[in-house]
């Protein structure tokens, strides 16, 4: 069988360890993304409550200075919507460059061993059948 050969288990070996370390990268590309965003969030939602607050004292004291304040507040409001674009849009910035070197990394390794990579995607394809095979085996019994 051709997977008992040493130097196909080794390639398939190295091929699963590139693919992991892949998917690690990219997984860490979407917790950096999320995390960067997720301060900002809170504090935009923050804000909102604040400025909801201080525009219903506004509309009951109805002053010249009360207005200023709800413009000021408005301002803020819209410079942190502002920030929390641009955090956002640079974390997935980040996050798209890891992506992309990931994906440049396996289209390398598959660009320079292309039976290596054939011989994995048909080896997972067994898997995944086998474990669809499997959990439908289960389902049938319950």
């Amino acid at each position: 069988m051709l997977t008992q050969n040493p130097k196909v288990r080794k390639e398939l070996n190295h091929l699963s360890d590139s693919a992991d370390s892949a998917i690690r990268h990219i997984k860490h590309a979407a917790r950096d993304t999320r995390e960067a965003a997720a301060p900002v969030s809170s504090e935009v939602k923050s804000l909102i409550s604040q400025l909801e607050h201080t525009i219903q004292v506004l509309a009951r004291e109805g002053s010249a200075e009360s207005l200023q304040a709800g413009h000021r507040l408005r301002e803020r409001a819209s410079d942190m919507a502002h920030r929390l674009r641009a955090q956002t849009a640079d974390g997935m910035m980040r996050a798209r460059e890891r992506v992309d070197g990931a994906v440049v990394q396996a289209q390398h390794r598959v660009a320079e061993s292309p039976l290596k990579a054939v011989a994995i995607a048909a080896a997972v394809g067994a898997l995944i059948g086998l474990l669809l095979a499997n959990g439908r085996h289960h389902a049938d019994e319950e």
